[in-house]
């Protein structure tokens, strides 16, 4: 079914639940995120290999516009050209800095890394430098002009222009890499001319400290869910996430064997770690109590929200006597 203008505009900019991609005619089609962005793109398939090639987001790019692109795309391809030559011709060295950010976001951010790390380019990078220098190519901005910028980056917040600038390398670099353009002078910036590290706790707690927290959290009036969640995550010393998102199949109590899927892990990989003894008792009391899934929020059937989990233990740490600690047990 193809798309209309009238279609596109209904989605929008609002949050959306339907099909992720919908797709128009002749290898065209639009990718929908849940918030409502709308990217173009032209599928195909060379040497046998599919390929899929970012057009440009709705409404800075029309439906009209796509579908002209896409038919010179399909020129290239019946005449044995591969389409990705038809960028390469038309955006060397003229790309801005919201240009270079939309198609590194588009075809590396969204499609490669996982959801949080997404919202976390969208809150810093792409909200602070999306609209910087606009209409003007990226390989036009001078080192001043740069500087300039991240000095008022710096002032406004230390941490958060170092992180930024990083951000920006990373998607200048890539870009690069894909000879979208030839140089920019960002690259001649390092990150350690501004701002400031995130600082790292050095907060550690005693055995003492730990056990009053352990008590605060058993006569806490939370969720048994929530509970069983922190008091589990003190003794394994897991990553929040690890364990929030954990399912019953995870455990394999005839080998005592924990075993966290890469999609769980923040580095993406597969993680085993021992069911000992004393956390069983935890263990098999979320397996009794609930579903597959063993920490579950509100809805029995999905698990606690990292933010639901966060504020219990702002709670328990408002209501004690201990100072400052950070939230995650294996950082302290």
């Amino acid at each position: 079914m193809a798309i209309s203008d009238t279609k596109l505009r209904t989605i929008y900019g609002k949050p959306y639940s339907g099909p992720q991609e919908v797709a128009d005619a002749d290898g065209l089609s639009v990718r929908i995120s849940p918030k409502g962005v709308i990217q173009f793109q032209y599928r195909y398939r060379w040497h046998g290999k599919p390929n899929r090639l970012g057009l440009g987001r709705y409404p800075s790019l029309s439906l009209k516009d796509a579908r002209q692109i896409t038919a010179d795309l399909r020129k290239l391809y019946f005449s044995g050209t591969d389409p990705r030559t038809y960028f390469e011709e038309k955006v060397e060295n003229s790309m801005t800095v919201a240009q270079c950010l939309d198609y590194w976001f588009d075809n590396y951010v969204s499609t490669t890394l996982r959801e949080k790390t997404q919202a976390l380019y969208r809150s810093t990078v792409m909200k602070r430098m999306h609209d910087a220098f606009p209409n003007r190519p990226a390989s036009s901005i001078t080192v001043k002009q740069w500087v300039d910028l991240l000095t008022e980056e710096e002032k406004d917040n230390p941490r958060r222009a170092r992180q930024v600038l990083s951000q920006l390398r990373s998607a200048i670099s890539w870009c690069m890499r894909r000879q979208l353009i030839d140089s920019c002078a960002i690259m001649s910036i390092q990150p350690r001319d501004f701002g400031s590290r995130a600082e790292v706790g050095d907060r550690v707690l005693s055995y003492h400290e730990l056990a009053k927290i352990w008590l605060a959290i058993e006569r806490s009036r939370a969720s048994t869910s929530n509970k069983l969640l922190h008091q589990m995550l003190m003794l394994w010393g897991a990553r929040l996430s690890e364990l929030r998102l954990a399912t019953k199949t995870e455990f394999d109590l005839l080998d005592n064997v924990w075993t966290v899927p890469k999609e769980h892990s923040k580095m993406g990989n597969v993680i085993r770690r021992p069911i000992f003894e004393q956390i069983k008792p935890f263990l098999e009391k979320a397996m009794t109590t609930y579903n597959d899934v063993l920490f579950p929020g509100e809805d029995i059937n999905k698990p606690i929200s990292i933010a639901a989990a966060n504020r219990f233990v702002n709670r328990i740490r408002g209501g004690m006597d201990l100072g400052y600690w950070v939230s995650a047990p294996r950082s302290t």
